[in-house]
């Protein structure tokens, strides 16, 4: 394990590096169980992660020394629990900011919060927060990335991509995307305590997956066509169908791609 502190936006930030874990989130957790104060998005770092977790208790596969996965510890501040999807706009905007600076055209944030380079997901996030009473008073952004990977399993070679596989000139390093994403997570909290939550939420909407686009979706184990419109201040996906403008969780519906 190596520690390493370097100084960027808004001061120090820790990366904790660990050559192999079962789980950067779980490890995160551990760490804000001893009490111990910890720097404002502290991140950790697996080389090699064993068995990491995605949205809807799935299973995030990643191919050793070549993808991104890494976990941060975010401490807001009096962020009522009605208010929680906050996180996910700030993380996702600071992914999608930094992915950006590799590969320039067709990403986007599929709600919640994977980011796509066109129909193809080529990072995603885990948030787990922890509640006291009606606020939340800390959360760990699990983030996945692929990286260096270009050949992924048959079940998801039609819908995975990698920065290099989008640009194969790329010779960045893992390391240097979790530290930029450290940085970006500092700018967008201070948007966000700054009071500038409507921008916040005009840049994540303007980067909706298909949003705006006639798509097909599976509700209520129907196929039915309908046009994403935007995103709730509870998070919930506000889509149009011929019939009606409905919201909709997690569990209520799936993008057909």
């Amino acid at each position: 394990m190596q520690n390493n502190t370097f100084f960027g936006y808004y001061g120090p930030s820790t990366v904790i590096v660990l050559d192999k874990i079962s789980s950067t989130n779980d490890y995160a957790k551990k760490l804000l169980s001893n009490f111990k104060p910890q720097n404002p998005f502290t991140a950790i770092m697996a080389k090699i992660q064993t068995n990491g977790r995605g949205q809807r208790g799935t299973t995030w596969n990643t191919t050793p020394y070549k993808n991104m996965t890494a976990s941060y510890i975010y401490l807001p501040e009096e962020l009522p629990v009605q208010q929680q999807f906050q996180i996910t706009v700030l993380s996702s905007l600071a992914i999608h900011d930094v992915l950006t600076e590799y590969i320039p055209q067709h990403l986007s944030i599929k709600w919640p919060n994977d980011i796509m380079v066109n129909n193809k997901k080529i990072a995603g996030i885990l948030i787990e927060n922890k509640i006291n009473n009606t606020n939340v008073t800390s959360s760990i952004i699990g983030v996945g990335i692929n990286v260096f990977t270009t050949e992924f399993p048959a079940a998801i070679a039609q819908s995975a991509t990698s920065i290099q596989i989008e640009k194969p000139e790329f010779n960045g390093t893992i390391i240097d995307l979790v530290t930029r994403i450290q940085h970006k997570l500092a700018y967008y909290d201070k948007m966000l305590k700054d009071g500038n939550i409507a921008t916040l939420w005009n840049l994540y909407s303007e980067r909706l997956f298909r949003k705006n686009i006639p798509s097909k979706f599976l509700i209520d184990n129907k196929e039915i066509e309908g046009t994403i419109l935007g995103v709730n201040q509870e998070g919930y996906l506000i889509v149009k169908t011929e019939e009606s403008t409905n919201k909709y969780d997690l569990k209520g519906i799936k993008y057909l791609l």
